[in-house]
């Protein structure tokens, strides 16, 4: 435990409470009546915590892209993405088992095989962290090299970022379909958060340039919440294009979120008990990105809807509920061999 990074541990709980918190406020986000008052609470909870799958992916580069971690091509296989594929199936048999028993009377082959294949809706996490590790020994030669690093994160930042949402904004397809031409998309997707996190995790920034990296974070939040309300009372419908992961003003919050726990809060001391359970929630953290929705689907079953209460209590209330049974769930299975190889 003595090479751990509890700041890292840290990051990844709040990560993991943050999924947990949006799946709850997203799940009537788009049921509410817009403009509402319990709309309004659910666009703010589902606005603070985009965050939680960028900071997944950028701990996971912080590590595996980190020359000092020997990796070779057979680790990432047996290893890693190994890891993964055991996990997907297990997890996506039970998901489909249990989504096969709810909605039909008799077992449908065709819709069991279509869920299993696919996964359940959260699991796409498990199908792109898979493609971000058959890609890690490429990664690792780029990120190593500074400048070869800050050339892909602002290529990145500028075709995965800034360029989509302006061109969904204001409808601008001769541009979309200009840029299409360059074929650039090894810049797309989550490899700037890939890379990002290793890069966050080296570099070193002054107080000023961390005052500006919280400032924008700040003002990202408000723009989420903001710019979703107004696109949505635009277009008379709920909006998520500032939701999205790649959104610039989402970009900007996980990246405060990554340098305020680097710098801020690594500088809390914690005693021996706390700090062992910092270790023991962070192990556990998979397991509980992976089985939480069991826990919204029981709920919802036993007739708790956060639309029948206060939103603004009972959105926190059901989170911390389906993040405690998680946490149990995943705890069991750690102290049980057999399914702590398989799920």
């Amino acid at each position: 435990m003595n090479n751990r990074i509890i700041y890292v541990d840290l990051l990844r709980i709040t990560a993991t409470f943050s999924v947990v918190l949006l799946h709850v406020a997203a799940g009537n986000w788009g049921n509410a009546a817009l403009g509402t008052y319990e709309w309004n609470v659910f666009n703010f909870y589902d606005s603070l915590v985009r965050f939680g799958v960028p900071i997944f992916v950028m701990i996971s580069g912080m590590f595996l892209l980190n020359p000092a971690k020997n990796i070779s091509y057979k680790d990432i296989y047996s290893k890693y993405i190994l890891r993964i594929v055991i996990a997907f199936i297990s997890w996506s048999l039970l998901y489909a088992a249990y989504a096969n028993i709810s909605s039909y009377d008799t077992f449908n082959r065709q819709a069991f095989i279509k869920s299993f294949m696919f996964g359940h809706y959260h699991l796409w996490y498990l199908y792109m962290i898979v493609g971000l590790y058959v890609i890690t020994p490429f990664l690792r030669k780029i990120a190593v090299d500074k400048k070869a690093a800050e050339y892909f994160l602002l290529l990145s930042v500028i075709f995965t970022s800034v360029l989509p949402i302006t061109i969904k904004i204001f409808n601008l397809t001769s541009l979309d379909l200009f840029i299409n031409k360059f074929d650039l998309f090894f810049t797309y997707g989550y490899v700037g958060y890939y890379i990002g996190g290793y890069y966050l995790g080296k570099c070193k920034f002054n107080k000023n340039i961390r005052n500006i990296i919280y400032i924008s974070g700040i003002l990202g939040l408000v723009c989420t919440y903001v710019f979703t309300n107004i696109i949505s009372l635009q277009t008379g419908k709920a909006d998520s294009t500032f939701y999205s992961y790649f959104a610039p003003n989402v970009m900007v919050v996980s990246i405060a979120i990554f340098t305020f726990f680097k710098y801020e809060v690594s500088k809390i001391k914690f005693n021996q008990n706390t700090s062992k359970f910092i270790y023991i929630l962070s192990d556990c953290s998979f397991r509980i990105y992976l089985v939480h929705d069991f826990f919204n689907m029981f709920i919802l079953k036993a007739g708790i809807n956060t639309l029948n209460y206060n939103p603004a209590l009972s959105v926190i209330f059901v989170a911390i509920t389906v993040f405690m049974g998680s946490l149990a769930t995943s705890f069991l299975i750690g102290r049980t061999p057999l399914l702590k190889r398989i799920l």
